[in-house]
């Protein structure tokens, strides 16, 4: 007779050496600082909280084979040369191959534009000396990071929390399609949590891999803010030993938090704790490292009892990265040309910064039908990170970690260049803004789904 399975509770492991770095980003004053059509300002009145950037290394036992994330208090990025030249920068400067960089903005719509097509607007000329400043950090902090490796085991463990909301409302008035808090339709709000701890129990980092839009702030905000990231990690590393709490932000395209477009930086605080606390639950949950939770037998009592011990679980120690392409259509949309002229003709501030933003994808995908998309899978023990370019939608996470539930799955958005939204199929029966904005074709979603979805089982086939 086989053998019954055994019954085990374990989360996702990777044994091998990490190193962490952070220096603060903030922007020189008076720099362009639009992200809202509905905005009045151009030139932020001054600073919630500091941007920060913070590089996480992830390497082998021997610090041989490294795999770097920088995640940047950033919006996203306007044009392909906008984050390209930024990135092709970093890796000169530190070395790194392109399979083994994420440069991953955190989104917030409270932060300067970064992109050289902006140095005409108010404040623009301070863009090239923002970019510089960028550049330089990035590659000194992945320096700092590389020195700073040491034996350390991350561990990943999934909780909830429920500052998200679907955000796809349609108006009670006029049967718009809306882009805000829709309490009627279904939110993911799974929130994945990971611990890095030395060999001594301390802390040296934490990751929140939460999908939800850092729009806590709208146009009425004219203060620089890294939105509800900057309470979130003020509230984790004060419970920490002041260890990186870094931000990934999630396949959040169709979620917005509970308080979102407000002009008082408290809704961003305030939205901010709530992740906070709800990740210090799951970090209070979590065992220690090399421990799983597992059946040990029946206790006879007033029933049988059924008894769970702490054992030893072998964690995971494979680091591994796959660059993965695929050709996808690219929607229909105007062209540069007929964008310029709409520009021209433009009466309104929201409607120049809409057309703005279409002309500028449409040039990183240029005139054709079909464009290349590119995107990361890192393998760290038993545990994978997802960095696309696009805004991925919760229906994209929620699929992989169907498919693959003993691994922990952390899908970041805008990784690595911009390629705006990839809605699921059946949004476009709806018709939300995403469908509306999207450069890529109905069904190029699923796409990258299959890719990454091979792509993983690959890299679990080496073993």
């Amino acid at each position: 007779m086989a053998a019954a399975p055994e019954l085990m509770i374990r989360d996702s492991e990777f044994v091998g050496t990490f190193g962490a770095a952070r220096t603060d980003i903030t922007p020189p004053p008076g720099i362009y600082a639009r992200c809202w059509g509905s905005s009045t300002h151009d030139i932020a009145s001054g600073v919630h909280k500091p941007l920060l950037a913070t590089c996480a290394m992830f390497a082998d036992a021997d610090g041989n084979h490294a795999l770097t994330l920088l995640a940047l208090d950033l919006s996203w990025w306007s044009s392909k040369q906008d984050e390209l030249e930024l990135r092709t920068a970093i890796l000169e400067g530190s070395g790194l191959r392109e399979d083994e960089l994420m440069l991953h903005p955190s989104h917030t719509h409270s932060a300067p534009r970064t992109a050289l097509e902006f140095v005409n607007r108010p404040g623009g000329h301070l863009i090239p000396q923002y970019r510089a400043q960028i550049k330089a950090a990035c590659i000194e902090l992945i320096a700092k990071a590389r020195a700073r490796l040491e034996p350390s085991t991350l561990t990943w463990r999934a909780g909830r929390c429920e500052l998200a909301y679907n955000r796809d409302l349609t108006s009670p008035d006029d049967g718009r399609v809306l882009c805000g808090l829709n309490p009627g339709a279904p939110a993911d709000d799974t929130l994945l949590v990971g611990r890095v701890l030395d060999g001594h129990g301390k802390t040296r980092a934490t990751f929140v891999n939460y999908a939800c839009h850092p729009i806590s702030l709208g146009g009425g905000n004219t203060l620089v803010s890294p939105d509800y990231v900057g309470a979130l990690r003020e509230t984790v590393e004060a419970d920490t030993g002041a260890a990186e709490c870094v931000f990934l932000h999630g396949a959040s395209g169709n979620q917005t938090p509970r308080r979102s477009f407000e002009s008082d930086s408290s809704a961003a605080d305030q939205n901010g704790r709530e992740v906070g606390f709800s990740t210090l639950s799951v970090l209070a949950s979590m065992f220690p490292p090399s421990t799983a939770l597992g059946f040990a037998g029946v206790e006879e009592s007033g029933t049988p009892l059924a008894i769970w011990r702490e054992r030893v679980a072998t964690p995971g120690t494979s680091i591994r990265s796959r660059r993965v392409t695929v050709r996808l259509a690219i929607a229909d949309m105007p062209s540069r040309e007929e964008l310029k002229a709409a520009i021209a003709a433009a009466q309104e501030d929201y409607m120049v910064e809409r057309l703005t933003r279409r002309l500028l994808q449409r040039e990183s995908v240029g005139d054709g039908t079909e464009g290349d998309f590119s995107f990361l899978v890192w393998q760290l023990g038993d545990s994978f990170i997802v960095g696309t370019p696009a805004e991925m939608h919760t229906a994209f996470q929620l699929e992989l970690r169907r498919r693959f539930p003993g691994h922990s799955i952390a899908v970041l958005n805008i990784v690595n260049g911009y390629a705006s939204y990839l809605p699921p199929r059946a949004d476009y029966a709806v018709g939300p803004y995403p469908t509306r904005v999207a450069v890529y074709a109905m069904g190029s979603m699923e796409v990258v789904l299959g890719a990454a979805d091979l792509a993983i089982r690959d890299l679990l086939s080496e073993g």
